[in-house]
């Protein structure tokens, strides 16, 4: 299936960048709470984190995790599990923002509290099938901290359109940025000959048409804010190329907002055979494809073999 990553409510970059600059530049005016623009995970756990903070504070990064079944609000139905460590915040790492506002913590899986960030298989309607993390950064000085809050997840839900396409469709409230991904296999590559294993789809709810924070859904068919994004399940390993394949269809939702942001992520049976299994699920989280995207990919989830930060 061809894939279509689709960027809504686009403007021109200048006018992007100069909000930026005088968001991330002056404390007041992000209300000192700190912005997740990008994320790393390797071999499953939260590996790296980066975004926008005052310049020259104090920056703690907490997070919060539940588990969750995958589903809807029809017949297959959503429903959230219990708050890991009951409910309580636990730190990651902190840092301090650099003098343009940046930061950046690297390394989490070896210097640190270790976040696992995919389920590591199908569960079916068990709580295991689906891990929801929040990410709460905030920023601090002498006067105190800022305050978190994460947008709102409303549902997700991984399903087979056909016994050989699957699609991810969702609900989410609160964000500034948000997308979808439904993926069986790391990327291929980048050419138009590659096996396409990765479909997703962004909204921007900051853009020109939108209500800052509004809730958005991607639907397969009629009422979503999005098309929901979808991808045929299928190995093309042969006998002289291997096509690395997970061994279970991986649907995924990120969001982000001036003071949180969250992954959550839920694993359905496959229900084909493979000939090249990947366990390890490794991504690329991006929020923003308009800021500092250096090397990366202009994708929302970029999944990959072992990520470099």
């Amino acid at each position: 299936m061809a894939k279509r990553s689709t960027i809504i409510g686009s403007v021109a970059l200048a006018a992007v960048l100069a909000g930026l600059v005088l968001r991330a530049t002056t404390l007041h005016s992000v209300g000192w709470a700190p912005l997740i623009y990008r994320a790393v995970a390797n071999v499953n756990d939260l590996d790296m984190v980066e975004g926008l903070a005052p310049p020259g504070s104090y920056v703690e990064l907490w997070a919060k995790q539940r588990n969750f079944k995958e589903g809807d609000q029809n017949d297959d139905p959503f429903a959230w599990c219990g708050w890991k460590h009951n409910g309580n915040p636990f730190l990651v790492g902190a840092t301090f923002a650099d003098g343009g506002g940046l930061w950046r913590l690297t390394n989490l899986r070896n210097t640190g509290t270790t976040v696992m960030i995919f389920p590591p298989a199908p569960a079916g309607d068990r709580c295991l099938g689906g891990v929801y993390t929040e990410l709460l950064p905030r920023a601090c000085d002498a006067s105190g901290c800022s305050t978190w809050q994460a947008p709102t997840l409303h549902w997700l839900n991984v399903k087979k359109l056909t016994p050989i396409v699957a699609a991810t469709t969702g609900s989410v409230s609160g964000a500034d940025q948000t997308s979808a991904s439904v993926a069986d296999g790391p990327d291929d590559g980048p050419d138009p000959t590659d096996v396409v294993d990765v479909d997703q789809n962004g909204i921007d709810t900051t853009k020109p048409g939108f209500t800052p924070g509004q809730p958005v859904s991607w639907r397969c068919g009629a009422g979503g804010t999005a098309v929901c994004p979808s991808v045929a399940v299928h190995d093309s390993t042969t006998a002289i190329s291997v096509d690395p394949e997970y061994p279970f269809v991986l649907g995924t939702i990120q969001a982000h907002r001036y003071g949180g942001s969250f992954i959550a992520a839920a694993a359905i049976q496959r229900g084909s055979p493979i000939g090249f299994s990947v366990a390890a699920v490794n991504v690329r989280f991006r929020g923003r494809l308009d800021l500092n995207l250096g090397c990366d990919r202009a994708r929302f989830f970029d999944f990959s073999v072992p990520l470099s930060w």
